[in-house]
């Protein structure tokens, strides 16, 4: 059974179905606590968000003051601890994608496994907690996620692939703060029929996530 967990909050990434993955559930260290329902909306709680930066909390003008690799790279190590936590409870840990922040495990489409990852994953994420965990966002943070993905959607466009128009700004921002769904070009890329997992790693490497 493939699991797809869709990140809402900070980075934009989406863990796509690639062809060839069959009878497996797929983790990923951003997805457990914040995942999506089929309507597109967070199943978790509304995001915190103040008008400015000088209104978080130490910690989040610390997170969101790192870059894009800084960020990645305490990410993946929290990654790392939690697929040790996994195999410790005696799973086996496939597809390791510390790029893009995954990994698999195979389920077997057996309901009771599913339970069982599902709650030994949230239990490894109490253990030893994302970096990113329960984060005041600041507008200019959510402008800031904006204008990346308008690069995002140009570099998309130049590899061939026609992404919806995005929203203002301004009705960007408003369905972020009313944790509605909100304009993702990935999106685009995840309705395609016709792609392939060696395309798909393509365009991720010209074009990141986030």
């Amino acid at each position: 059974m493939e699991h797809n967990f869709i990140p809402v909050l900070l980075c934009g990434f989406l863990v796509l179905p690639i062809a060839g993955c069959t009878n497996t559930s797929t983790q990923g260290i951003l997805g457990s606590s914040e995942s999506v329902n089929e309507s597109g909306e967070s199943d978790s709680p509304a995001t915190v968000v103040v008008k400015t930066r000088d209104e978080q909390p130490e910690t989040s003008r610390q997170w969101f003051a790192l870059t894009r690799e800084e960020k990645h790279e305490k990410l993946s190590e929290a990654l790392k601890y939690q697929i040790s936590c996994l195999e410790d409870k005696g799973w086996k840990i496939e597809k390791v994608d510390l790029k893009n922040l995954g990994y698999s495990v195979n389920t077997q489409n057996d309901a009771a496994l599913e339970a069982r990852i599902s709650a030994d994953t949230n239990e490894c994420n109490k253990r030893f907690p994302r970096p990113d965990e329960n984060l005041v966002m600041s507008i200019p943070d959510i402008e800031d996620i904006y204008e990346y993905r308008l690069t995002v959607k140009a570099c998309l466009e130049n590899e061939g692939i026609k992404v919806t128009d995005p929203p203002t700004k301004q009705k960007f921002i408003d369905d972020f703060r009313n944790d509605r769904s909100y304009w993702n070009p990935y999106t685009d890329l995840m309705d395609m029929s016709n792609l392939t997992a060696s395309r798909f790693r393509e365009i991720t490497e010209k074009c990141p996530q986030w």
